[in-house]
């Protein structure tokens, strides 16, 4: 019997930085390693000087990330936190 393939939902991070922000810029970096681990995960990089809605929603404090629109962390971020919130509200399909 075949089994009919079935893809994932999405993962859209975005995240909101600071320019001169050291922990935003450490936050990327760890982002993008993340990323590398996960296929179909989109990430989004928005300077929130240039995102005025922002402002409002985190109350101006950097980084926040964003999964699929929905606030996840708030000024820290931590790689097996996301993967297992991932893991427990989508399935996680890797690269391998």
């Amino acid at each position: 019997m075949i089994k009919a393939k079935t893809e994932a939902p999405p993962i859209r991070v975005e995240i909101i930085v600071r320019d001169g922000c050291e922990l935003s810029i450490k936050t990327v970096k760890a982002l993008l390693r993340t990323k590398k681990l996960l296929s179909g995960m989109t990430l989004k990089i928005t300077d929130i000087s240039e995102s005025g809605p922002y402002r409002n929603t985190v109350g101006g404090i950097t980084p926040s990330i964003w999964v699929n629109d929905e606030l996840w962390f708030l000024g820290s971020y931590s790689q097996d936190s996301f993967l297992g919130k991932l893991n427990r509200t989508v399935p996680i399909p890797s690269n391998n």
